[in-house]
């Protein structure tokens, strides 16, 4: 079930948030510790009002709440609301309210017992759950932080343990642990939460909208088949919306979401567990998991650079589909604005400089190199930069050499300088670019880079990362599913 948490500071404010979303919830948690006053409304009145099952909370600070009163008032209005017959009631492992419970189980209110860590996942978790299973009638939560691919592995891992548990809540709060409010109906969890845009109720909370139409989280099941993408940072990526839109078209039963990781080796571990069938591969990882392969594409032969994992019977195989989906937009914007000036053709572009030297940048200039065009590479870190150069067949300046910049055709900037959250940064903040130069950056989030934007008002032919990450998307959505992508008209259900 899908459960809203309401963290607005009053029941008024409450039920205009789930009004909002009450046809993308099953139920919502009513955070009574965000309350100005939990008593402005009387109980039984906010139970007619907001007609759909409700969980009451009274979170205090310790567990990741806002009240820092005395258990005793805690436990007064606690007893004010269970006795009007809420659907359920919230209560911590450590809390001890005899006469709320009580009146809760008279009036036929199930008790959820929660347990909050928000540091660790500890090494005991499954016996923590366990433990508080073994009380009749109460449902037990458990709600811990994972930090780290190895810490979200033994999180995972508590599934297996407590699958015996019919009734439970299980979730992984931040980045890290955030599959498992996707796939937390195939984990065995019976609630994942989500909060409105803006307000979130816990580290990792999504939107009711995401979790209901993009993720379909009430439609996953033990069939549904799992993709994603790892990086680190990967939250930003818009992939999750290319791939599950796809999925939904053409009616398969898949999903799609980001992995963060900071371990490949910890993720393939948590990838077999899971059974995920394939994967997107982004920034750090893109040469690195090369040693985690074992069968590798012709292009992957050749780029030394993988952005797409397949499992291939019992092994994963590599491919790359930054070539086409980095050449595509090109050659299409070079048509375009050849059209309108005719001095921009193919032929015309001669050079070509490329900024960073990651994995990315193998493959732009293996795409570069397609087109007959002599390439530079420009990278902060010179011994990375003479690296890849040498590699490469290609010319190596340092980045601070951007003097030289003026003479190059076309500069292609495969570094995450200017992605999301840092906006206002550039790779080259000095560079003046020249009328007609072409400046090309892989980044997508933004939409448009200062990069860009400082290109454009120089009077440059611009390409952003977004018809990139298009492209390639298309074909690893083909690679995936050994099916054609749908087009935008297609419609299905699964």
């Amino acid at each position: 079930m899908i459960c809203l948490t309401l963290m607005e500071s009053s029941i008024e404010l409450n039920l205009m948030v789930v009004e909002r979303n009450r046809h993308l919830i099953d139920m919502a948690e009513l955070r009574l510790d965000m309350l100005i006053n939990p008593l402005e409304v009387d109980p039984c009145t906010v139970k007619l009002e907001f007609q759909l099952p409700l969980i009451i909370t009274y979170r205090k600070k310790i567990d990741g709440g806002k009240y820092e009163g005395t258990e005793s008032y805690r436990g007064d209005i606690l007893y004010s609301y269970a006795k009007c017959g809420f659907d359920f009631i919230d209560l911590e492992i450590g809390s001890v309210f005899p006469e709320v419970e009580e009146t809760a189980l008279r009036k036929g209110t199930r008790i959820i017992r929660s347990y909050h860590n928000f540091k660790e996942v500890p090494d005991n978790l499954d016996t923590i759950i366990r433990e508080i299973s073994s009380k009749s009638g109460e449902i037990p939560k458990a709600a811990v932080y994972c930090s780290s691919s190895k810490e979200v592995f033994k999180f995972f891992k508590v599934f297996e343990k407590t699958k015996d548990i019919k009734d439970k809540i299980v979730l992984g709060m931040g980045e890290f642990g955030f599959p498992s409010r996707i796939l937390y109906k195939q984990l065995g969890s019976i609630i994942s939460y989500c909060s409105s845009s803006g307000n979130s109720g816990a580290p990792g909370q999504l939107t009711p909208g995401d979790m209901k139409n993009l993720y379909r989280v009430d439609e996953i099941n033990n069939s549904t088949s799992v993709y994603g993408i790892i990086g680190n940072p990967v939250m930003h990526s818009h992939s999750p919306q290319l791939h599950n839109k796809a999925y939904k078209r053409a009616a398969i039963n898949a999903v799609y979401l980001p992995f963060l990781v900071d371990d490949i080796g910890y993720f393939l571990n948590l990838a077999a567990f899971l059974n995920v069938k394939g994967f997107s591969v982004t920034v750090p990882y893109k040469v690195d998991i090369l040693n985690f392969l074992g069968e590798q594409s012709p292009e992957i032969e050749k780029i030394k650079s993988c952005n797409t994992v397949c499992r291939k019977g019992r092994v994963w195989k590599g491919y790359n589909t930054d070539l086409d989906g980095f050449l595509m937009p090109l050659l299409s914007k070079i048509k375009t604005a050849g059209l309108k000036n005719g001095g921009l053709k193919i032929g015309s572009i001669k050079k070509g400089a490329v900024i960073g030297a990651g994995g990315a940048a193998r493959a732009v200039i293996t795409a570069l190199q397609s087109l007959n065009i002599e390439i530079t590479i420009f990278n902060r870190s010179e011994s990375r930069g003479a690296k890849l150069a040498a590699e490469t067949g290609v010319s190596f300046f340092p980045l601070n050499r951007i003097d030289l910049l003026s003479d190059f055709d076309i500069i292609v900037q495969t570094t995450t300088v200017g992605m999301v959250p840092e906006v206002d940064s550039t790779p080259l903040p000095e560079y003046k670019f020249r009328k007609n130069q072409i400046a090309y950056d892989i980044i997508y989030t933004p939409l448009e880079t200062r990069f860009l934007k400082n290109a454009k008002s120089a009077g440059s032919v611009t390409i952003g990362g977004m018809a990139m990450l298009k492209t390639q998307g298309i074909r690893q959505f083909e690679i995936f599913t050994d099916r054609q992508f749908p087009s935008e008209e297609q419609k299905g259900s699964s």
